[in-house]
């Protein structure tokens, strides 16, 4: 039977830079152009100590991109840790975060991750239990004045992922940047679902953040 690697504390910090080291490669340069052999060379270590931790690039991109939605949850939730904050400073924050990944990431990573099913299935998960969270910061909006309370928000979510997964599906980002058009479509339903009081948030500061 297969001894298990010990976990010593150069191996947890050698696990650590290799996800560090994929999730730079991956995202500027997409999953595919990048083989585990060039993980190894940047790091390096022999093959053989890398397939050790990681037995597939599929193992790796899973345990990356885990590791970044982690990360970022981390970070909201320290944000909204630090003191009280309004709904809208909250949606700011996440979009400011998202709009910074767009920013970063070679369009080619989203197209193939889709490939490797275990990552798919992981944030398939991931987007469901944020859905569930998504109503109660939508109920929180509208009793704090910025959200409108005769919107379906279930019904504007479901149009919003439509519509992402027509934009991939029709490319449309080789015409205009993911960023550009995730600015557009996200300004486009947070103005509508927006009071007047949210609206004047969006104008004072979005765009301004995001010109």
């Amino acid at each position: 039977m297969k001894q298990p690697i010990t976990q010593t504390p150069y191996r947890r910090e050698l696990k650590d830079k290799i996800l560090q080291t994929a999730f730079r490669e991956f995202t500027a340069k997409g999953v595919k152009a990048v083989r585990m052999d060039d993980i190894a060379e940047l790091l390096s270590i022999s093959k053989r100590t890398l397939y050790e931790i990681y037995g597939t690039k599929e193992a790796l991109l899973l345990e990356m991109v885990k590791q970044h939605e982690d990360q970022l949850d981390n970070h909201m939730r320290t944000f909204m840790a630090e003191h009280p904050r309004n709904v809208m400073e909250i949606l700011l924050e996440f979009l400011k975060l998202q709009m910074k990944e767009l920013d970063n990431t070679n369009i080619n990573f989203y197209e193939e991750i889709h490939k490797y099913k275990s990552v798919i299935d992981f944030l398939q998960t991931k987007h469901d239990r944020r859905n569930d969270y998504s109503r109660t910061f939508f109920r929180e909006g509208i009793k704090e004045g910025y959200f409108r309370d005769d919107i379906d928000y279930d019904i504007v979510r479901v149009l919003g992922l439509n519509a992402m997964e027509k934009i991939m599906r029709t490319q449309l980002y080789k015409k205009y940047s993911l960023k550009r058009i995730y600015k557009n479509l996200v300004f486009l339903y947070l103005r509508g679902f927006c009071t007047i009081k949210g609206i004047t948030i969006l104008d004072e500061q979005l765009l301004n953040q995001f010109h």
